[in-house]
C-alpha cells in the first residue's frame, strides 16, 4: 500500500447478540481485511464504567484513543471493525457526535429481541434485562437510520447469505 493511500476502513456494528464478531471475523477473511476490535477486554468495560459515571467526554476520548491505537499499529489496506463509532454513540449525548464525524462505512448487525435473547443465553456474560436489550437496539437502529448505515437483518437471513450480502455491500462501496 503507498504511504499516502489510508486503509479502507469498514465498520461491523451492533447490540451484543447481534452476530457482529462473526461476520466481521469473515469478512476480514474473505476480503484479506484485519480483524480489529477496539472495546474488548479492559477498554469495553472502562468504557461503560464512564458511561455509567455519565464522563461522557472519557467515553468519547477512550473510544477515540482504542480506535486511532489500532488504526497506527496496522497498516493493511483493508480494516474491519467489530464495533466502532455507533457503538460510543449509544454511550454519549449527540452533542459529542460531532468529533466523530465523518463515520466510515458501516453495517448495522440487527436481530429482533427474541433472537437477540436466545443468542445472548448461549453465552456465559452477564446477563440484563428485556428493556436493557430493547433499548439499547432501538438506539442502534436510530442511528443506523439517521446515518445511512448498511442494515443487516442477521434474524432473517443464513450466515453465509449474511456474508454474501456484506461483500456486496463492501464491492459497491
Amino acid at each position: 500500500m503507498d504511504n499516502q493511500q489510508r486503509p479502507l476502513i469498514l465498520a461491523i456494528d451492533g447490540h451484543d447478540g447481534a452476530g457482529k464478531t462473526t461476520l466481521a471475523t469473515l469478512l476480514a477473511q474473505a476480503t484479506g481485511g484485519t480483524y480489529l476490535r477496539p472495546f474488548g477486554g479492559k477498554t469495553g468495560a472502562a468504557l461503560l464504567a464512564h458511561a455509567e459515571k455519565k464522563e461522557y467526554q472519557q467515553v468519547a476520548d477512550l473510544g477515540k484513543a482504542a480506535i486511532n491505537g489500532l488504526l497506527a499499529a496496522n497498516s493493511q489496506d483493508i480494516l474491519i471493525f467489530d464495533r466502532h463509532w455507533m457503538t460510543i454513540f449509544t454511550l454519549i449525548p449527540a452533542s459529542y457526535y460531532q468529533d466523530w464525524l465523518p463515520v466510515p462505512p458501516t453495517t448495522l448487525c440487527y436481530a429482533d429481541i427474541s433472537t437477540t435473547l436466545q443468542r445472548l443465553e448461549a453465552r456465559t456474560e452477564e446477563t440484563f434485562d428485556v428493556a436493557y436489550h430493547t433499548g439499547y437496539m432501538a438506539q442502534y437502529l436510530q442511528l443506523g437510520k439517521t446515518y445511512g448505515a448498511n442494515i443487516l437483518r442477521t434474524d432473517q437471513y443464513p450466515q453465509d447469505v449474511c456474508l454474501a450480502k456484506l461483500l456486496y455491500w463492501v464491492h459497491n462501496l
